[in-house]
């Protein structure tokens, strides 16, 4: 059944991307490939929230270095491509619609310093594109304020291009209290380039986080390590797409969640290799805990290979603390909160790396503490 396709009636599409973007929207809500891939989060709920929410027109909070430069796509004689692929993310048309406006942020020479982001609070922020030049390198942070406030859904589309032997590192946390959100980052990289990707969370609430890399040069790289606990009534679906476009690409995944009390954790990760990419080598793996029988995890690999000399990988585990490491700890003399507590940051730690990895070590120390 189509979703939301009432309220979508109102909206307009700014010039960029086009009122045939909008009916791609519509199409694909009610389409089986966007219901197989929401079929953990409640879509028709998240539709209305975009639907219902503030607006935020100017770009997301920024810290620009030097080096860089800021642009409105309508103020552009000729904007990029919007570079979405909206039969798969029709959200994103929706946010784009409803924000009325898109921003680029041009990396012409490799900053000093890195650019950082504020993450979305109670509102929808208007589509952030991020073009890097070849031979360029960024460090991208973005980082959740502190804040009580959870009123509100928030949505951001972060849109990455990479051009040939250029390198991103973009590192995001999401330790604080946040509103319910959805998030889409869609890279895309060109020959020789490097994407690096670091996420830490400690989810209390919904989260949704879309994340489509299309490696479409030859040699193209993307590594990607991070870690999640899911606390008490969290909600947390993750779902990636790779793409091996071109040949002797390579992609490494490591993700470790940790689902405490009465919460939810999906990971789905698919990757592709295209009938070009000769050679490509992927690797992914995603573990996770249930600290509780209440907790619920779904995990899903996915392979979809359409040429014979590549090298694939996939692993998916989802079990509860090492009896025998219990034993061990209780054997010299911790009690089972304490011994379920290293344990269970020892998990987590595992998938920590970038610059925020010490935060989110000492945020993930704090919940357990405070049980």
């Amino acid at each position: 059944m189509a979703v939301g396709i009432e309220a979508l009636q109102s909206l307009e599409a700014p010039p960029w991307l086009g009122a045939e973007g909008l009916t791609r929207c519509r199409q694909a809500l009610g389409g089986k490939l966007v219901r197989e891939t929401w079929k953990y989060s409640p879509l028709p709920k998240v539709t209305d929230a975009l639907i219902d929410a503030n607006v935020h027109q100017e770009p997301p909070d920024l810290a620009l270095p030097p080096g860089t430069a800021l642009h409105r796509f309508d103020k552009l004689d000729a904007p990029p491509r919007f570079g979405i692929d909206l039969n798969r993310y029709p959200l994103a048309g929706i946010v784009a619609a409803r924000a009325g406006a898109c921003w680029l942020i041009e990396v012409k020479r490799t900053p000093s310093r890195p650019l950082r982001l504020a993450a979305p609070g109670g509102r929808i922020n208007a589509p952030l594109l991020v073009q890097v030049a070849p031979e360029c390198r960024v460090d991208i942070e973005q980082e959740a304020a502190e804040t009580a406030d959870t009123a509100g859904f928030g949505a951001l589309v972060l849109v990455l291009s990479l051009a040939a032997d250029s390198e991103a590192h973009w590192a995001t946390a999401e330790l604080a209290p946040m509103v319910d959100q959805w998030s889409l980052l869609q890279a895309h990289l060109h020959g020789n380039a490097a994407l690096t990707l670091n996420h830490q969370g400690a989810v209390a609430n919904f989260r949704r986080q879309d994340i489509n890399v299309v490696l479409d040069g030859q040699g193209a790289r993307l590594s990607s390590v991070g870690a999640a606990l899911i606390c008490d009534g969290g909600r947390l679906d993750q779902q990636l797409v790779i793409e091996h476009a071109s040949g002797g690409t390579v992609s490494r995944i490591k993700q470790h969640n940790l689902a405490a009390g009465r919460s939810r954790c999906t990971f789905n990760g698919r990757i592709h290799i295209h009938a070009g990419a000769v050679g490509a080598d992927a690797d992914l793996s995603n573990r996770n805990l249930a600290l509780d029988p209440s907790a619920e995890v779904n995990t899903k690999p996915e392979l979809e290979i359409y040429n014979d000399d590549v090298r694939c990988a996939h692993g998916a585990t989802v079990g509860q603390l090492d009896a025998e490491a219990l034993f061990y700890l209780l054997s010299r003399g911790l009690d089972p909160q304490q011994a379920q507590r290293l344990l269970s940051l020892g998990f987590l730690r595992d998938g920590l790396a970038g610059p925020f990895a010490e935060r989110a070590a000492t945020a993930f120390a704090a919940h357990f503490k405070g049980d």
